[in-house]
């Protein structure tokens, strides 16, 4: 039995992709590397790096320190002044955070500017359209990293809900083949999995309702079916919640013109 109180708590706050109350979890990451594991092998001190959607800036300032210069761009206000606030607070004088869509990133100060270029569940990588305008961006041997959700990501939650759709083609599969339809040197191409455990089903509520809201679909209600059918597929015999954390990360580099 759910307490109703806590779930009418939990399913009435304020949720933002990066707001909302702040759940319990812990990752399990032991059998793959994360995507900062990419992006840290190729930095140096003079490298310019360009973050497309970087939402927050956690990127970008996690790594500041060790490259040269950085810029994140993102279509969200709400999203640069968070990255903005944490930019000031970090310190960091060599990255700057600007509201610009990645296709309007066009001219002398874009074109042909960056050593790195990384887009984390952003617009990049779902066509082959996408991937030349950011190739556009990179200087010669310059690097393009794209993180996109995977297949399995949260399928307890598709299960439960009923959301899941067959797809002809894996994610992994449609960002290899925008890249190599831009003739871009792929480097690496690969399935991240993990899991991830919260210590109840509420504390996954909080999590999961920053999603739904950020994406547009409609909280539950507190009776909704959805939420036992979830319990049923994804809780131990503790309570404990334990959900698939599913992106794939392909990287490749520009050519030289001949």
């Amino acid at each position: 039995m759910f307490d109703r109180h806590r779930l009418e708590q939990i399913l009435n706050a304020d949720y933002g992709y990066y707001s909302g109350p702040e759940p319990l979890c812990e990752v399990d990451d032991r059998f793959q590397p994360a995507t900062a594991d990419f992006i840290r092998s190729t930095l140096h001190p003079e490298l310019a790096m360009l973050d497309v959607g970087c939402g927050s800036g956690a990127t970008i300032l996690s790594h500041a320190d060790r490259l040269g210069s950085a810029v994140g761009i993102d279509t969200d206000a709400d999203h640069v002044r968070l990255a903005r606030r944490a930019l000031s607070a970090s310190g960091h004088t060599n990255v700057r955070f600007e509201q610009l869509g990645f296709e309007q990133a066009t001219g002398p100060d874009w074109d042909d500017r960056f050593d790195l270029v990384i887009c984390e569940r952003g617009p990049i990588g779902y066509s082959a359209e996408s991937v030349r305008v950011a190739i556009r961006l990179l200087k010669p041997e310059g690097a393009l990293l794209v993180e996109m959700i995977g297949d399995l990501h949260h399928q307890e939650v598709a299960a439960a809900w009923g959301t899941r759709r067959r797809q002809p083609v894996n994610a992994l599969d449609t960002v290899t083949v925008a890249f190599d339809r831009c003739d871009l040197d792929i480097r690496v191409a690969a399935n991240l999995i993990t899991r991830r455990f919260y210590p109840d089903v509420y504390e996954w509520l909080k999590f999961q309702c920053s999603i739904w809201a950020w994406s547009g679909r409609p909280l539950p209600e507190p009776d909704d079916p959805g939420l036992q059918r979830f319990v049923d597929r994804s809780a131990d015999n503790t309570g404990r919640v334990v959900t698939t954390h599913h992106v794939v990360v392909v990287g490749g580099v520009k050519r030289c013109s001949k």
